[in-house]
């Protein structure tokens, strides 16, 4: 048997550098695609959020037999910007929250990647389920997002929570 009459010595640092290089060219590529992505399941997520907290509140007004009000602070509160509660009605003018935490759309700590914009309706930030699962008054709750993408959360005068995306 004869052997070979070079030897394998590995790469040279030439073609480290090029492969580093389009590493490098394809990652600066992706990253805004990837960026926006994260971006737009933020908001679907929150969307998707307060919906379920909507139809949450909804359920649990005709289980119990009680009001239960859903009111959303928009990104130009003076207090817990673009958060809300969900209050269980405990009889005349008492209120509950129920879960007892306020729950905030992002960290208010951190930046803000969802709002929930000041054109959100009703102008009182209140919608009220009575027992027997109707809401007064009926609201649009628009969330967007740095980028000026939307989302749209409708509550109809039944209860009905439909979730839709802003072209």
């Amino acid at each position: 048997m004869s052997s070979p009459q070079w030897r394998n010595r590995g790469f040279t640092a030439v073609e480290l550098l090029i492969a580093v290089a389009v590493l490098v060219i394809v990652t600066a590529v992706a990253t805004p695609f990837i960026l926006g992505t994260i971006q737009d399941y933020r908001l679907r997520g929150a969307a998707w959020q307060v919906a379920g907290d909507l139809r949450l509140a909804r359920q649990k007004s005709v289980s119990w037999g009680k009001a239960y009000r859903f009111t959303f602070n928009n990104k130009d509160a003076s207090s817990n910007p673009n958060s809300y509660i969900i209050e269980r009605n405990e009889g005349g003018s008492s209120w509950t929250m129920d879960p007892a935490a306020r729950v905030y759309l992002q960290n208010p700590a951190g930046p803000t990647y969802v709002m929930i914009d000041s054109t959100s309706t009703p102008s009182s930030s209140t919608l009220v389920f009575s027992a027997n699962g109707t809401v007064t008054p009926t609201g649009t709750i628009r969330l967007v997002d740095g980028r000026g993408k939307r989302y749209e959360i409708t509550v109809n005068s039944v209860g009905r929570v439909t979730v839709t995306k802003v072209p």
